[in-house]
């Protein structure tokens, strides 16, 4: 399992990481910091546009290829 922080900062990232995300056979989830029973399922656009723009998420990535998947995610993690 692979876990990093991310950050929307566009609308436009919702759309190009669900994109990326589609097509993973790995189960991919944006987990909220503060709340960490709201988990959304990061291959349902529906799902992510409810995050709200520059606060900072849990990636979890869990399954086949989770280290292509963080690779090709890589461009939404924060520093921490």
């Amino acid at each position: 399992m692979i876990k990093k922080n991310i950050k929307f900062i566009t609308t436009g990232q919702f759309v190009t990481f669900y994109n990326t995300c589609k097509g993973f056979s790995s189960d991919v989830r944006v987990r909220d910091l503060e709340n960490q029973h709201l988990d959304i399922n990061a291959k349902k656009l529906s799902e992510l546009a409810t995050i709200p723009l520059g606060l900072p998420y849990v990636l979890i990535i869990h399954g086949d290829y989770e280290k292509k998947a963080d690779k090709l995610l890589q461009k939404y993690r924060t520093v921490s």
